[in-house]
């Protein structure tokens, strides 16, 4: 089975290009979720998408939106039938800084699942990430104009809702944890302690705890445990660093701690998950961001 791809650098931070592009006939046949946004469009063949549990049949021409943390996987229906798809997977920092009026506007909506673009948009799909493929001059510029039509041409046809905006008294309270979350993800490779994260939002330790489960899901140790193991995921995929290296530089000074960590999340170890995602996806190149 042939295995075509390209990556063109999932965000570390809003200095590096956090765009990736993917053109492939395999896709990871295991439950998983990313930390970034993902446009799924199946150019050829049929398909067995999982989405939470609830699976569906896709088809040349369908487009998937999937937000991050969304749990997912793609198989072939019929052992044996192939299939080519196209996804740009890409951090919310592509569409500004996070004071940017497009990047607000973005975040304020919530984007249908199941997408209908045009023809031309979805020709552009194919040629500029066959540009991308090629390393043709500008095609970078490319895939970003390009994300920025799609996101215009979903606003333009009504295929999103507007998220409720949040009452007012509410506001101070999702700055705080909006702050501590930049701050764990700018800093997630150090030891981080409740305390640090504290010193940005002037709270006490059991209001502010109470808030940011409220409001995450979890608590701070899970938040940042959880997104310290979706980048090490990313290194055991593209990178050939052994497993201690991918865990001491992304946060864990305890190898026996990252494994079972590891395991909470992800179901398997990590060279379980390695051997796994390596025998779908090959890389033709790897993210800046996961090089350093």
């Amino acid at each position: 089975m042939e295995k075509d791809s390209i990556l063109s650098g999932a965000a570390d931070n809003e200095s590096e290009f956090p765009i990736g592009v993917f053109s492939q006939t395999a896709y990871l046949p295991r439950n998983h979720h990313h930390i970034e946004y993902e446009i799924f469009y199946l150019d050829d063949g049929r398909a067995d998408f999982c989405i939470e549990g609830s699976h569906r049949n896709v088809f040349p021409g369908d487009i998937i939106f999937l937000e991050p943390g969304t749990d997912h996987y793609v198989k072939s229906i019929l052992e044996g039938e192939e299939f080519h798809y196209h996804a740009i997977v890409f951090d919310v920092s592509a569409l500004g800084k996070s004071n940017d009026l497009c990047r607000s506007m973005f975040e304020s909506i919530k984007v249908r699942r199941f997408l209908s673009l045009s023809p031309a948009l979805c020709n552009k799909i194919r040629l500029y990430i066959s540009y991308k493929k090629d390393d043709v001059f500008g095609s970078d510029f490319m895939i970003k104009s390009l994300l920025f039509e799609i996101i215009t041409y979903i606003i333009q046809t009504k295929q999103y809702e507007v998220i409720s905006p949040l009452h007012s008294g509410q506001k101070h309270n999702v700055s705080a944890i909006d702050s501590a979350i930049v701050f764990i993800r700018e800093h997630f490779k150090e030891n981080i302690t409740l305390d640090d994260i504290l010193n940005i939002t002037n709270y006490s330790k059991s209001h502010f705890s109470r808030l940011f489960k409220d409001s995450v899901g979890m608590n701070v140790t899970e938040y940042i445990n959880k997104f310290r193991i979706e980048k090490s995921c990313l290194e055991l995929i593209y990178t050939n660093k052994n497993i201690t290296e991918i865990a001491t530089e992304n946060g864990f000074n305890n190898i026996q701690y990252f494994s079972r960590v590891f395991r909470q999340f992800m179901d398997c170890t990590p060279k379980q998950y390695q051997k796994k995602a390596k025998d779908v996806i090959i890389p033709s190149s790897i993210p800046d961001s996961i090089r350093r």
